[in-house]
């Protein structure tokens, strides 16, 4: 059966007497409102009675009559005092602990802090009565009625009261339920626990005033409101014994609780027609009073508790399916091994990786499915992890070359797909913090190690083309220079010349893409190491000086002025001191930042300054001009080779994008 939610304030009339909070549960809607009628039908006519009848006498305590009265008194103060200390013990523990912030956040912990926070008040409530009763500190009525037909009742006020607050308490707990989304509480017999309550009131007045008809109509009431109660809190408890493993229990305790309050219900008639005496009743109920509310609050703990620990292995259950499940379908390949190295768990981004199943990779050694280079580095990697060390990442291939021997049927499969990983390690602990495994959380390389292939085979490439178009470049430079010293006449010598311009830019850009392949890779195609540089004594003002110089005089491909007729170039670097350093190389990085310079300066000056450190440790040597200047977001990318700030194919200016990258 799925519950009803009733609606909130149903009418003027639960306005005063609300009964309801949003996301109560409200299994029997006609019984539910049935019991909210006869609780304002209890409260009207406590009411009326209360004005319209007188209350019978009072009179000395029982105590009087049983000289034993007392002992029972003070064995119930005693024990329900007991009651009081162990729940204000549990409270101060859990507070103690440090345990209520996680409660309040924790829903279900939350029901069972509520949980302490009412029974710490019904024994309170029920260790306070007791002893001023014991203490014969009370108010003590003659039962009229009983007096009526011959009988003989004592009616202790301070039960009742008592009663009238225990009743709703214990059964407002045995119907509370998981709360709702918003974290308000949840309860399902809200309006019988209140109605149990308010005809405990008319069943007190019931036997004290002075009328016969007032007697009997509380009674009478009194009796039929607790059936209506009861047929509530009975058809919770069918319903509730389906809800989880505590769910029998709850039901089990709400049934005792029904019966109970039925059986209190026929001591309670017995002594108006003298079937029994008034100190019988009064001692069935201090015996019937702590036992029913201690056993009351083991129970409630016990259920409360099962409950408790039935959801957290529910919770800690699904956490560990949904960890399962984020490990089968993550999008990077997850393995594990055990302590002997045996592979446990592979997911299915591993499997697409390798082709290789989950069914057929378990249990195989992880060594295996490795590249042989990377093997006994593997073995290491796995010994730190399982010995709990601090580890840093593996790179290595899946390349099982020995899975063939181990009668894996897609081996050769699998060799085929070799994978590049990039593999983290974390020790896997089972429940009392052994190292059980290691889990190993891998990146795939296998695009980037293609990716640096390529890069290093177009390195290699471009160094074997700019190397093979040198030599050819020079033996034309050669051959022209020779034409131009031989020919006389100006118009075969000006295409000559024109000819040796072109094979100069052309053996430049051939030098500069050399240059760059040389400092990317080495010829076996590693990254290659620093460069080893001479070490000359360079004259820096010399060394710019020439660069002005040969700049003054050099033409673009047009065979214009590489200057601007409209661009001073102007040098103030004149007094920089002489510094150990490779003159090659600072002339090329010079020449390219000037030449940069001049490419992109339509008018205005280009200035070549210096500024030395006073203590000597270093020179600074920048060069300045009144170009378009560059973009702030093409600041990094223009030093990478082959990049400029326009890389379009309708861009104005020259190059190939390797000057910067150079320099």
């Amino acid at each position: 059966m799925v519950p009803k939610v009733e609606p909130g304030v149903l009418s003027m009339l639960w306005a005063v007497l609300p009964q309801h909070v949003p996301g109560d549960v409200v299994l029997t809607p006609i019984a539910s409102k049935l019991n909210n009628w006869c609780s304002m039908v209890c409260i009207i006519m406590a009411i009326a009675a209360h004005f319209c009848c007188d209350y019978h006498e009072t009179r000395l305590a029982v105590i009087d009559e049983d000289p034993t009265m007392p002992l029972f008194l003070c064995f119930s103060a005693t024990m329900a005092f007991y009651g009081l200390v162990f729940e204000t013990g549990l409270g101060i523990c859990i507070r103690i602990m440090g345990l209520q912030a996680c409660d309040e956040e924790d829903l279900t912990l939350r029901r069972r802090l509520r949980l302490n926070r009412k029974m710490v008040i019904e024994f309170s409530l029920l260790s306070t009565m007791y002893t001023l009763m014991a203490c014969d500190m009370q108010v003590v009525h003659k039962g009229w009625i009983a007096e009526y037909y011959g009988g003989h009742q004592i009616v202790y006020s301070f039960r009742y009261i008592e009663w009238v607050c225990f009743a709703p308490i214990v059964l407002s707990i045995s119907g509370s339920l998981d709360h709702a989304p918003d974290g308000s509480p949840r309860n399902g017999l809200m309006p019988s626990s209140l109605l149990t309550g308010i005809y405990c009131i008319i069943s007190w007045q019931a036997l004290v005033v002075t009328n016969f008809y007032w007697s009997w109509a509380l009674i009478i009431w009194a009796f039929v409101s607790f059936f209506v109660a009861s047929y509530e809190q009975f058809y919770f408890a069918l319903w509730v014994k389906d809800q989880g493993a505590s769910g029998p229990v709850r039901a089990a305790m709400l049934t005792y609780l029904v019966v109970m309050l039925g059986i209190y219900g026929v001591v309670y008639l017995l002594p108006i027609q003298g079937w029994i005496s008034a100190t019988l009743e009064n001692k069935f109920y201090c015996l019937g009073d702590v036992s029913f509310k201690i056993g009351t609050s083991v129970m409630l703990l016990a259920t409360n508790d099962l409950a408790n620990g039935t959801e957290m292995c529910r919770r800690a259950q699904a956490a560990a399916d949904d960890l399962q499940r984020l490990i089968r379908t993550a999008s990077v390949p997850i393995l594990g091994v055990d302590t002997a190295g045996h592979i446990n768990q592979w997911n299915m981004k591993t499997e697409d990786l390798t082709g290789l199943s989950g069914a057929e990779a378990m249990g195989l050694p992880l060594v295996k499915m490795l590249g042989e280079s990377s093997q006994a580095e593997a073995q290491a990697f796995v010994r730190s992890a399982l010995a709990g060390d601090e580890i840093g990442t593996l790179e290595t291939s899946l390349y099982p070359k020995g899975l063939q021997e181990l009668g894996v049927a897609s081996a050769n499969e699998l060799r085929r797909n070799k994978t590049m990983l990039v593999l983290s390690a974390v020790p896997r602990k089972d429940k009392r913090g052994d190292i059980k495994g290691v889990s190993l959380v891998g990146c795939d390389l296998t695009e980037v190690a293609a990716y640096r292939e390529a890069e290093q085979r177009k390195m290699r490439f471009m160094a074997v083309v700019s190397h093979e178009l040198r030599s050819p470049l020079y033996g034309i430079i050669g051959l022209l220079d020779q034409l131009c010293d031989t020919e006389k006449q100006e118009g075969p010598l000006r295409t000559f010349k024109l000819v040796k311009t072109c094979a100069n830019r052309l053996l430049d850009l051939v030098m500069n893409i050399m240059e760059m392949a040389t400092m990317a890779c080495t010829h076996d195609g590693s990254p290659a190491p620093t460069k080893r540089l001479s070490r000359d004594q360079v004259d820096l003002a010399r060394i710019l000086d020439e660069v002005v110089t040969l700049v003054k005089c050099t033409s673009d491909q047009g065979g214009r002025p590489l200057v601007k007729t409209s661009v001073q170039l102007v040098n103030e670097a004149d007094s920089l001191p002489i510094i150990e350093a490779d003159t090659h190389k600072c002339t090329q990085v010079f020449y390219n930042l000037v030449t940069n310079a001049c490419k992109f300066t339509m008018q205005g000056t280009i200035t070549l300054a210096g500024n030395v450190d006073p203590e000597g440790m270093w020179v600074e040597v920048s060069v300045a001009d009144t170009g378009k200047g560059i973009a702030r977001g093409s600041l990094e990318r223009i030093f990478q080779p082959f990049e400029q700030e326009d890389n379009s194919a309708i861009r104005g200016y020259q190059g190939i994008g390797l000057g910067l990258s150079i320099a």
